[in-house]
């Protein structure tokens, strides 16, 4: 999915304000602005109260967050284990 249509559909879900996960399975890689719209989308999620989670990343997507410094962010009782 292009970026674009990623930020247009995080942005339509965000306005339920339903708890919501990103199914991750399947996803070999992302980018900057992927994680920037994840991002932004956890803030949006907590402002009206609701939450992020974010399901079944591969191993090679999990070291990707712990590269990019998102790992503890998006996966804080993982990183509580170490």
């Amino acid at each position: 999915m292009p970026v674009e249509e990623f930020r247009a559909a995080a942005l339509a879900a965000s306005r339920s304000g339903n708890n919501m996960t990103v199914n991750l399975d399947r996803i070999d890689h992302l980018d900057a602005s992927s994680l920037q719209i994840l991002l932004a989308l956890d803030v949006e999620q907590k402002k009206q109260g609701a939450t992020l989670q974010l399901a079944k990343p591969s191993p090679h997507l999990r070291h990707w967050f712990e590269f990019a410094g998102a790992a503890e962010h998006f996966f804080p009782n993982e990183a509580e284990q170490k």
